[in-house]
């Protein structure tokens, strides 16, 4: 009876640790890229609400109005801020290691979560630029 005990604590142990909580390297990734391929996608519309206020900046919606110069330097802004987030895409990108390899398991997953918080801030700065900009597209019904 003692020895069926002792097996089957070793079975439960086995079972125990093979049962892993934390997600491995490759797991997190994957999700480093998934975010990245989405946001590549949302740069897409990064570019084309520039664009769009590029045009707006001289068409004759703001020309002509009596605050024009106050309404310029608001679209400007605008547009610093869309160029800057398109510029952390691009600098995550160029930095980011797709083939990274540690020392250590703990080290390739170390690198991927601290990537995983770099991506994520991107996404952050793409959703609130694009929001914003939107806003404004829509105020100014620009096609």
């Amino acid at each position: 009876m003692n020895r069926l005990n002792v097996a089957m604590l070793c079975l439960i142990t086995v079972f125990v640790i093979s049962c892993k909580t934390e997600p491995d390297s490759k797991a997190v990734r994957q999700e480093v890229l998934n975010i990245h391929d989405k946001l590549m996608v949302d740069g897409e519309k990064v570019i084309k609400n520039k664009m769009k206020l590029d045009a707006l900046m001289v068409s004759d919606k703001i020309k002509n109005t009596p605050d024009s110069a106050m309404r310029k330097q608001e679209i400007n802004t605008l547009i610093i801020k869309l160029n800057a987030a398109d510029e952390k895409m691009m600098d995550w990108m160029h930095f980011f290691k797709d083939d990274f390899k540690g020392k250590t398991a703990q080290e390739d997953l170390d690198y991927y979560k601290s990537e995983m918080i770099k991506i994520r801030a991107v996404e952050d700065g793409y959703i609130k630029v694009t929001r914003e900009s939107d806003s404004l597209i829509r105020m100014y019904q620009v096609k």
